[in-house]
């Protein structure tokens, strides 16, 4: 539990310094084949992540793993690592990852409920974003402006609406500890505001834009698909008729090897 005056609290702005010119040249520079949807698809609508520290699963849980090793990405964003690691302005960042928003995406009304998630600090350092990009919690909304970093109690209902341009967040979960304390002590604590069109839309439930479904909803579609006879081709030319979410952020089509992949990996 949070000690007394360290509780989480929408919305925290902490003025750090952010360089948004180093942020979008290390953001820009990464490869293509290292995105991929969001493992929450009927949550984060129109997300694409990379886990830049965390689990080597391959899967969900690596981002609340006990066991976390740093992505390669990383030898080659030494900003962005300057900004997790121990001596950056929070302390050391136990997961950290990238989630990139597509035009008027969503991420709908929910809560962070794994157990690792709660007495953590999640902080976002906007890389791209949009005005009319906003994080909602508790009912209220404000959009996080680049150049801060932000936190908010994300065990309270939240989602996102974004504008008609990419929003990216450099995002990552840190225990308290004396550099994040220093921060609390130093922030403004701002209050967003009630905007019903916000509310309304990661309310809806239609999913006009669905990310990938996870591995192991997609993993158990497999299987139900090979018990009535499948083989790899048809199951991928199926999931291609249903217009199935890849994982790949930028795939266009499910291929026999993905489905192979994906059938061979762990749960």
């Amino acid at each position: 539990m949070l000690p007394d005056g360290y509780q989480k609290q929408s919305f925290r702005r902490f003025d750090i310094g952010a360089d948004i010119d180093r942020l979008n040249a290390e953001f820009s520079d990464i490869p293509q084949n290292y995105w991929a949807n969001s493992y929450w698809g009927s949550i984060h609508c129109s997300v694409g992540m990379l886990l830049l520290r965390g689990g080597t699963s391959g899967t969900q849980s690596d981002f609340y793993s006990s066991e976390v090793a740093d992505h390669e990405v990383l030898e080659q964003a030494p900003y962005i690592r300057s900004l997790i690691d121990k001596d950056g302005p929070f302390g050391f960042a136990k997961y950290a990852f990238l989630f990139r928003m597509r035009p008027n995406g969503i991420t709908k009304l929910h809560k962070d409920t794994m157990d690792r998630w709660t007495d953590m600090y999640r902080i976002h350092v906007p890389i791209i974003t949009n005005p009319d990009a906003h994080l909602i919690a508790d009912g209220r909304s404000i959009h996080f402006a680049a150049g801060h970093a932000w936190s908010f109690d994300n065990q309270s209902e939240h989602g996102v609406v974004n504008g008609d341009q990419e929003r990216v967040h450099l995002i990552f979960d840190v225990d308290l500890n004396d550099r994040l304390k220093d921060q609390i002590d130093a922030c403004q604590l701002l209050k967003g505001e009630r905007v019903a069109e916000h509310l309304e839309r990661i309310k809806d439930d239609s999913m006009e834009k669905p990310s990938y479904f996870g591995d192991d909803v997609v993993r158990q579609g497999i299987g139900q698909l090979r018990n009535r006879g499948m083989n790899n081709a048809q199951i991928a030319s199926f999931m291609n008729n249903k217009k199935v979410p890849l994982k790949d952020y930028y795939g266009d089509r499910w291929t026999s090897d993905m489905i192979e992949r994906l059938s061979s990996s762990s749960g």
